[in-house]
């Protein structure tokens, strides 16, 4: 008995260990979507929606298994079976989604160029009669230090009447100097990486929420063993047993 008790509770410290981890992952999980979500919504002219929706679900999801690797951890220190066996399930099932985000993020990092292509042709277009997407445009030539999509060539091939924007511009004390690189190889890198982060990270995260689904599956059917052979020793399951009375009735003397 003292035996399996001994081997519960190296189960029990280790799963109290990987849930605290998992708490501190979840916590990182949604700053960085807090940070990507930022950082898209810069350049929402130029991504499709879906990319904003990964970080919306990438802070959402974090934010359940928080409040879910808590109640597991109360279900781990007060021995409860039935917690620590809904919590693995519900962990599972918020496996399943972060799996599925996955699967989306590399599917959108897969089609990120084709996405920047027909997003800065309709951009570019469009410069001077919209004055969001003018607006956003500059924004990434001045921060990427580009021109253009492919090169500031494109300027003149959509706009042959017009000069080239001041934010197109190196140098603009002796006229327009441009910058010789498009903004479509450096948008593709900043996009891309970022997107690529979500899917490794995602899948990094899953493989240890595993780890601790496992645990807790393994500590809530060891426990519950447990617990069937105290009460079939006569002993409370409970962590402490209650003392039984001295004596009944008074002497007689």
């Amino acid at each position: 008995m003292r035996s399996g008790r001994r081997a519960l509770n190296m189960i029990k410290y280790l799963i109290l260990m990987l849930t605290f981890m998992c708490v501190v992952i979840e916590i990182i999980q949604i700053v960085v979507g807090a940070v990507l979500h930022r950082l898209f919504a810069t350049y929402t002219v130029f991504i499709d929606n879906d990319f904003v929706r990964a970080t919306h679900f990438l802070i959402a999801v974090g934010i359940v298994l928080v409040f879910l690797s808590i109640f597991g951890f109360a279900g781990i220190i007060f021995e409860n079976v039935i917690m620590i066996f809904l919590y693995a399930g519900l962990f599972g099932l918020m496996v399943i989604l972060e799996i599925i985000l996955a699967s989306a993020a590399f599917s959108m990092y897969n089609r990120v160029d084709s996405m920047l292509t027909r997003r800065m042709n309709i951009a570019i277009q469009k410069f001077f009669s919209d004055r969001f997407m003018r607006a956003s445009f500059n924004h990434m030539q001045n921060e990427m230090n580009c021109c253009g999509i492919q090169s500031y060539a494109d300027w003149a091939n959509f706009h042959p009447e017009r000069d080239l924007p001041n934010s197109c511009c190196r140098r603009v004390d002796d006229g327009c100097m441009p910058h010789e690189r498009g903004c479509h190889a450096p948008m593709s890198d900043f996009i891309g990486s970022r997107t690529h982060m979500i899917a490794t990270g995602t899948v990094i995260i899953i493989v240890f929420q595993v780890i601790c689904i496992v645990t807790a599956i393994i500590m809530g059917a060891r426990l519950s063993k447990y617990k069937q052979q105290l009460r079939a020793a006569g002993m409370s399951p409970g962590p402490v047993t209650a003392p039984e009375p001295i004596m009944t009735e008074k002497p007689k003397y």
